[in-house]
């Protein structure tokens, strides 16, 4: 008897399970690169170099976030290079080709101004390759439909004053609007 109601029990449990089931409940997730190629495709103003890392200048503490054009006339050989970076436009197409109006010559020099753009690792990693195959991995912080945030601790900008003559390299994030 005990057998007959355990087996009637999950029976009542196994038809619950499978008449709660219909393949239209069932939802097929997104590879998350596909939905980020989509997301990146198109132009994109560069509207700010900030600091992924806080860093004492003169006599300071900067904050991450901080904006290196707030400090740019105090930089008289970084500052006009930061200052040339600001309207740059970053334009990705949904072919995997981009270019870049403006200056790279500081912030992207491998980059260059043109060449083939792929995302790996799940999205996360934005790889700009030159004409001349030079592969620039940055990380994208973060991005939604209005908005960019490119970088990783590992992309620098070597900010000259900071030790003369060798200057220091200066983790920071690129900012990007879309257009």
């Amino acid at each position: 008897m005990k057998k007959a109601s355990q087996a009637l029990v999950l029976l009542f449990i196994a038809s619950l399970l499978f008449a709660s089931c219909d393949k239209e409940d069932i939802k097929t997730l997104e590879d998350p690169t596909i939905v980020k190629q989509s997301m990146l495709t198109g132009s994109w103003k560069q509207t700010d170099i900030v600091l992924a890392y806080s860093i004492p200048f003169a006599g300071q503490q900067l904050p991450v976030g901080f904006s290196l054009h707030n400090v740019v006339g105090y930089l008289p050989v970084t500052g006009p290079l930061i200052t040339a970076t600001k309207d740059n436009v970053f334009t990705f197409d949904a072919k995997g080709t981009f270019s870049i109006t403006g200056s790279t010559d500081f912030i992207l020099p491998k980059a260059g101004n043109s060449g083939t753009w792929n995302l790996q690792a799940y999205g996360t990693a934005l790889h700009l390759v030159s004409t001349d195959n030079k592969d620039t991995p940055v990380w994208i912080e973060k991005m939604d439909a209005g908005s960019l945030k490119l970088g990783s601790l590992g992309f620098t900008i070597n900010i000259y004053e900071a030790s003369p003559p060798k200057g220091a390299d200066v983790p920071v994030y690129l900012i990007f609007e879309k257009q």
